[in-house]
């Protein structure tokens, strides 16, 4: 993906956030090419899909697109965990119930660094990167 598709991307990540009713041929036309728009929808699918998972479990469910697109730009579109890998999934640092879908809990994943005894270690390296980096409030991040 070109720097200039990934800005395509977060303009109609944009137009997508302050265009509450969207039409899918506006999208189409403002993603310019058919894998940006393919990317795009996706992406726009994927969050609310985490969104409505988070309501029902009664979590917090603030993440928006827009945000989604600057945490992929953040990690280049890697896994967070292992940034060997793209990512495949939106992974919630602390577990959906407890930590929703926020801007703050919310970083992509491959799918082996998502699941099981291997996020448990990756999460703790990406915490204390997060922290170190001091991009996160580290409160956000304690899991209890």
């Amino acid at each position: 993906m070109t720097p200039e598709d990934r800005q395509v991307l977060f303009h109609v990540a944009q137009w997508t956030l302050e265009h509450r009713y969207f039409r899918v041929e506006m999208i189409r036309q403002l993603a310019g090419t058919e894998e940006n728009y393919l990317i795009i929808m996706k992406e726009i699918d994927r969050v609310k899909a985490q969104l409505k998972r988070a309501r029902t479990l009664a979590a917090d469910a603030t993440l928006t697109v827009v945000d989604w697109v600057q945490i992929l730009e953040r990690f280049e579109w890697q896994c967070a965990y292992c940034q060997e890998k793209p990512f495949e999934v939106m992974s919630h640092i602390i577990p959906l119930p407890r930590g929703g879908t926020t801007p703050e809990n919310c970083v992509p994943s491959c799918y082996s660094c998502s699941s099981g005894t291997r996020k448990r270690y990756a999460r703790r390296r990406l915490l204390a990167e997060l922290e170190r980096a001091d991009d996160y409030p580290e409160q956000k991040y304690r899991s209890g």
